[in-house]
């Protein structure tokens, strides 16, 4: 039988006040650790709300351009639908492990000595503290629900 540890299990609630903020969870990886497994998911992914959008749109475009004419605010159905985004970091005892900048909203993440992601750094899994950390990019929706799963054993996704 193959043996596993959640080490986090946690879920949270994500309002536009939360954009281009970080959320740090810290947990412990004992001795002789073979593979540290996350899985994180959020939801929804897209802002379908053509009202909402078209006011997030145009006031990006009066921010981002420099003087938006007529014909530029009017396209804002053109960048249809806006998303949330949500990625993940990973630090070990003595730092940077990897980032995983995707945008898929359910991503199936691992670590071991052999082997990693894509974006994350294969290697010894040392003892001690350990961190996860959920960037909050964008939250375009009103409520953007997460959960996030980590756990140390050698049953996992690949």
């Amino acid at each position: 039988m193959i043996q596993t540890e959640t080490l986090i299990f946690t879920e949270g609630k994500l309002t536009p006040s939360c954009s281009k903020s970080h959320i740090r969870y810290t947990f412990f990886l004992p001795e002789k650790s073979s593979r540290l497994n996350i899985d994180f998911e959020y939801e929804p992914k897209k802002l379908f709300d053509e009202e909402r959008s078209k006011i997030l749109i145009q006031e990006g475009l009066r921010k981002f351009c420099e003087i938006p004419d007529e014909n530029v605010l009017n396209s804002w159905r053109s960048h249809m639908p806006l998303s949330n985004l949500l990625t993940i970091s990973v630090d070990d005892p003595k730092g940077f492990r990897g980032s995983v900048h995707r945008h898929p909203p359910v991503q199936h993440l691992f670590i071991s000595e052999d082997e990693a992601s894509p974006g994350l750094i294969q290697g010894s899994l040392r003892a001690g503290q350990w961190s996860v950390t959920i960037s909050v990019h964008a939250v375009v929706t009103e409520e953007c629900f997460y959960k996030l799963h980590v756990w140390e054993g050698d049953e996992g996704y690949e």
